[in-house]
């Protein structure tokens, strides 16, 4: 095994202990509510022990939703375009510049729920930056980081 993968474990082992810890300590919390700055701090945590460091910063807000637990998404100023020209559904990486975001639910029903809801979405942004899939759903891509999150005590699912 090369030096690096054994870092990489170590760095995963280390994040499913740090999981386990704190869903021990919040097992009997229901309706759990997240704060701002714990969504950053579980952001940087699940990056660096998830993705290698590899996701950019992007802003994070906590939103009332009524069909979604979480949304990654992607932004592009297109209105110098001729109508039709972008396919909404498309993200146009060699056209402009497009910025990406991260919101989450205000409310979850515990806090693993809303530990792979963070999770879940930081996979579409790692689809979005460093692969740069147009199409960023639930596809290949996304299904190849279910062993990493396995590994760390955690579920990746279709529903985030």
């Amino acid at each position: 095994m090369k030096k690096t993968s054994k870092k990489t474990v170590t760095v995963r082992k280390q994040l499913k202990i740090k999981l386990e810890n704190t869903l021990t300590r919040r097992k009997n919390a229901r309706n759990f509510r997240p704060t701002h700055s714990l969504m950053v701090t579980w952001f940087k945590h699940l990056n660096k022990g998830l993705f290698g460091n590899k996701l950019p910063a992007v802003p994070l807000y906590l939103v009332r939703m009524t069909d979604d637990w979480g949304r990654c998404w992607a932004h592009w100023d297109n209105r110098k375009c001729r109508k039709g020209t972008y396919d909404q559904s498309v993200i146009p990486y060699d056209k402009t510049d497009v910025t990406f975001a991260i919101e989450l639910h205000s409310k979850y029903p515990t806090f693993r729920d809303f530990i792979e809801t963070l999770a879940h979405e930081m996979v579409h942004l790692y689809q979005m930056t460093i692969l740069k899939d147009p199409y960023s759903n639930h596809n290949a891509n996304f299904f190849a980081f279910r062993n990493k999150f396995k590994s760390a005590g955690l579920t990746l699912s279709r529903t985030g």
